[in-house]
């Protein structure tokens, strides 16, 4: 007999869309939206429509395996039993705790599942009560939450709300790619006469779509933004009832904006002065007109900064007193029903525990002086060896025969080659979950759908398994997906509910209009053109430009780098199913503009070396003009392990943080590129060497 079972897609992706799986006979056969979901509305994106592809993958792990022989590339592993695994996992937890204590372990993880239950709950409850060290997730968002420490800069209006938009910006935004769901909403005001404007230093499939690209130097955006608030001060377009009412410091703001040089704010981000005036006339004068802002703003040194001086937008032109004016950004009607506090039991971890960036991991890997060591990690949901900047020094700090790695994947990853053991994981059919959409107001509790695979197991089993062996007997840790839930869920959406629900809603309407009449999430409840808390800490009250760490710098590497995002993979993940590797020959090249290629002399379709001082990677070159001259990009994703030896994107990134909140500055990277001379070439060497697992894996 068949069945559909409604499970959500646990992805991170703003969506988080409802998907109706035909279970027949106990297998999953066929994966369709659900119609009725308000956002998902009968459509999946490229990744999820695959998404049976993964369950049955031909090379998933079944059963746990350990490492026989050395750690790194073409590591061989060995099945064993579970009784097994978890034997020698917590044998290995408890001597690093009896001799270095227990902030000698460290969870490693990030959004791979971005289930409540599986990976953001009972994993924090367990590694809280063992007293491990703490991890900051700060990967994607960092600069984000940096900002929003100080203020209230990015939440915005219900992405509903765009279908009233006269103009829409996508601010380093390409949601064609990366959370499509919005795009039917752009559609329908286009073919009311709205415009949309993309700014983003490639021509994005979104940018290609829209009706105007402006080109940016990566890591410039703040400059871009000052530098047309600026224009509309001085040219007498500010909503002065509006920031009368409901802003703080836009004197002292004024007087900022009126320092600051226009010709060089253009400089800086590389777009001429006209553009820029015609660009700020234009958001001016249009009404109402909306921002959307994207990830990648925040992947360079200046990354509060940016964010900070483009929700000063909004404010300064009061495009917030309309339905589809405002930022309309991912969290501006994403679930609130649901206290993560709650979920995760931070109360439970040691007063002092320390905190570790996960960007930071190879420093701190091969940090001498860290006390105590990191002596364990367990690795579940990322793929570190493939997604982390400078894999270089990241490979050789995994490699230390003294780090005990344990790595709970459903296939043998870069990662997995550095571990002592994996375990199997389950897929997002085989356990319950709850999964909640921070790019709408939209949560599910999804059910497990069908019996897990050979012998995987869920995040949550192992961790449990895991609590029973190191003698845990805290209750929290055992609690069920049900019970975690409903315990961690708010007043206004009833658990029962949620619970038996295909998909619930924090509030009846979406949120339409919440800084009309001010509002703002900060002390004063107005936005803060002049921060006080920042001035308190020491740091600059007003915005300004922080220049990104290297995309504005001389040197030997002239060439600024994108590694972008790929709409057939999530970072690393369905980066090594077939669909991906028969797109290896297209879509796996580097871009590079004509007046680059011809300066050093390269061809269309010739490989090349790509390298800095951190390292090296190769691949076929393709000669285009959805780059800027001084510009080069590729997707990430592609497996280290899948490369032929030529290495990974992430060879050349830096491990340089954000200027607030400890965030990946991956698009903050220059770069060379010259003709690859073959086997014989350098790349292995600059690379760190295939000899020592980090060229390849």
């Amino acid at each position: 007999m068949s069945h559909i079972a409604h499970v959500a897609c646990p992805h991170d992706c703003p969506d988080s869309c409802l998907m109706d799986v035909t279970i027949d006979h106990g297998r999953a056969v066929s994966v369709r939206a659900n119609a009725d979901h308000p956002f998902t509305r009968g459509a999946l994106c490229a990744k999820v429509n695959k998404f049976l592809d993964r369950v049955y993958a031909p090379d998933r792990l079944l059963h746990p395996v350990k490492r026989v022989g050395p750690k790194g590339p073409g590591a061989r592993f060995e099945q064993i039993s579970w009784d097994e695994a978890i034997a020698t996992v917590c044998r290995r937890i408890q001597a690093a705790i009896d001799q270095h204590g227990p902030q000698s372990i460290l969870p490693y993880s990030y959004r791979g599942n971005n289930g409540v239950y599986q990976s953001n709950g009972l994993d924090r409850r367990f590694f809280h009560t063992l007293g491990a060290s703490t991890l900051a997730r700060t990967i994607c968002a960092g600069g984000l939450y940096g900002a929003l420490a100080y203020s209230d800069v990015f939440f915005g209006f219900a992405p509903e709300g765009l279908v009233n938009s006269k103009l829409i910006i996508f601010w380093a935004s390409n949601p064609l790619n990366t959370g499509f769901h919005v795009w039917p909403l752009v559609q329908a005001t286009r073919r009311r006469g709205a415009r949309v404007i993309t700014i983003d230093p490639y021509r994005s499939r979104t940018a290609r779509a829209g009706d105007e690209h402006v080109f940016i130097r990566p890591g410039t955006d703040a400059a871009l933004a000052l530098a047309m608030l600026k224009v509309i001060e001085h040219e007498g377009l500010v909503d002065e009832d509006y920031v009368r009412q409901y802003s703080l410091g836009y004197e002292a703001f004024v007087d900022r904006l009126r320092s600051l040089s226009l010709a060089e704010l253009s400089a800086a981000c590389g777009i001429p002065v006209e553009k820029i005036q015609d660009l700020a006339r234009d958001y001016a004068t249009t009404r109402p007109a909306a921002i959307r802002i994207g990830i990648g703003i925040q992947r360079s040194g200046g990354a509060a900064a940016a964010i900070r001086a483009v929700a000063c937008l909004p404010t300064l032109t009061g495009a917030w007193r309309e339905v589809g004016g405002g930022l309309c950004n991912f969290g501006g009607a994403m679930f609130t029903a649901q206290n993560m506090t709650a979920a995760m039991r931070p109360d439970l971890s040691p007063p002092g525990t320390r905190e570790i960036n996960m960007v930071r991991l190879a420093e701190h890997l091969l940090d001498p002086t860290l006390d105590p060591p990191i002596k364990v990690i367990y690795n579940y949901n990322c793929n570190p060896a493939a997604s982390l900047p400078d894999q270089t020094s990241l490979r050789r700090g995994l490699q230390r025969p003294d780090l005990f790695t344990v790595v709970h994947d459903m296939f043998l990853t870069d990662s997995a080659d550095y571990a002592d053991i994996v375990l199997p994981a389950t897929s997002p059919l085989e356990h319950d979950d709850a999964v909640l959409a921070y790019g709408g107001d939209f949560g599910s509790f999804s059910p497990q759908a069908i019996a897990p695979l050979g012998e995987a197991k869920s995040n949550a089993e192992v961790f449990q398994l895991l609590a029973a062996g190191l003698g845990i007997t805290e209750p929290a840790v055992y609690a069920s997906a049900s019970q975690l839930t409903a315990e961690s869920l708010k007043k206004q959406v009833p658990a029962d509910a949620f619970l038996s629900q295909p998909f619930a809603r924090t509030r009846p309407e979406p949120d339409l209009l919440p800084r009309a009449q001010g509002g703002f999430l900060t002390p004063s409840g107005k936005f803060e053109f002049w921060c006080e808390k920042l001035a308190r800490d020491g740091l600059d009250p007003l915005p300004g430009f922080v220049p990104p760490h290297e995309t504005l710098s001389d040197g030997p590497y002239p060439l600024n780098f994108l590694p972008r995002k790929h709409k057939d993979s999530l970072n690393s993940s369905y980066g090594h199913l077939p669909v991906m590797r028969r797109q290896e020959n297209t879509a796996r090249t580097l871009e590079i503009h004509p007046d680059d290629a011809a300066a050093r002399g390269l061809q269309d379709g010739a490989e090349v070396r790509v390298f800095n001082a951190r390292g090296a990677f190769v691949m076929p070159l393709t000669i285009s003009t959805n780059v800027a001259p001084g510009t080069v990009a590729t997707f990430w994703g592609w497996w280290d392990k899948l490369s032929g030896g030529k290495g990974n994107v992430n060879n050349v990134t830096s491990a340089k943080l954000t200027d607030l909140g400890g965030g990946g500055t991956f698009y903050d990277c220059r770069v060379e590129v010259e003709p690859w001379r073959g086997a014989t070439d350098k790349t292995e060497r600059d690379s760190g060497g295939a000899e020592n697992g980090t060229a390849t894996a």
